[in-house]
């Protein structure tokens, strides 16, 4: 069996890779989507069929936990408009100090907004606004 942190950089080094292939724009693009596609992946394998159509605040509220439950982030949280992952597996991962615009960032973020589309069958979008070292702050719509 694989070591999680071995695939984890390998995930950090492949949306490096997209970016330095198609650039920021695109690769942001890319690993948001590829967040979207694998977020709902990730639940019906988990939980099969959801069960029920959730209103999106509240798909929002659960993907939250679930996120954290599966280890993506230590705490991981709705407060004011905004998503606040904290002591997030990637940060600590990305190299360099541009982390607000590394793709994986955006995965994370396609990962959320799919989770989300899976529950609630409607469209949440996150912006990162905020990121460091142990911490990711989305703002959401």
């Amino acid at each position: 069996m694989i070591d999680a942190d071995i695939l984890l950089l390998a995930i950090v080094n492949m949306a490096e890779g997209v970016k330095n292939l198609i650039g920021e724009k695109g690769a942001k693009a890319v690993m948001r989507d590829a967040g979207k596609q694998a977020g709902p992946k990730l639940l019906e394998s988990l939980i099969g069929h959801f069960p029920e159509t959730l209103p999106k605040e509240e798909a929002l509220r659960r993907a939250c936990i679930i996120l954290e439950d599966l280890g993506f982030s230590k705490s991981i949280r709705m407060e004011d408009g905004k998503v606040i992952a904290e002591e997030d597996i990637f940060t600590d991962a990305i190299v360099g100090e541009d982390l607000i615009n590394s793709p994986v960032v955006y995965f994370f973020a396609g990962l959320i907004e799919g989770f989300v589309s899976f529950m609630s069958e409607q469209k949440a979008v996150l912006v990162p606004e905020e990121v460091q070292r142990g911490k990711i702050v989305y703002r959401y719509a």
